[in-house]
């Protein structure tokens, strides 16, 4: 993380499987390579039983990115949403669509026509 607490493309994994919505949006799962608790406030690194999940959520048509994230624990779960700066959106935005075309060879809008067989629009990213 930089000085100012921000992501950096060394602190995030894009994981190779993608949810792919009817609207458009393509959830990506982002491994947390960084101290949760530091960047969040949280206090989960001392407990066993409790971990992160987040989720990039890449509209590549609108170019907007929400992240969701999840604290998992055996017995329950809570969400909180996060607003990236823009710096760190445009990071996870680049880190999708790198590993869009490393596993699928195409762009996100690609990805959206051929797994629902439409054009969505004439804009390839």
């Amino acid at each position: 993380m930089t000085e100012k607490n921000e992501l950096e493309s060394s602190d995030i994994v894009i994981d190779r499987d993608f949810d792919v919505s009817d609207n458009g949006e393509i959830t990506a799962y982002i491994e947390a390579w960084f101290d949760v608790d530091k960047k969040f406030g949280l206090r989960i690194n001392d407990d066993e039983d409790a971990w992160l999940n987040m989720f990039g959520i890449y509209d590549p048509i609108k170019d907007t990115l929400t992240v969701e994230c999840e604290i998992s624990r055996e017995t329950s779960s809570e969400d909180f949403k996060y607003q990236p700066t823009e710096n760190e959106s445009k990071v996870i935005k680049n880190l999708i669509i790198e590993k869009i075309r490393e596993v699928c060879g195409c762009s996100p809008v690609e990805l959206y026509e051929k797994f629902y067989g439409t054009k969505c629009c004439e804009q390839t990213l």
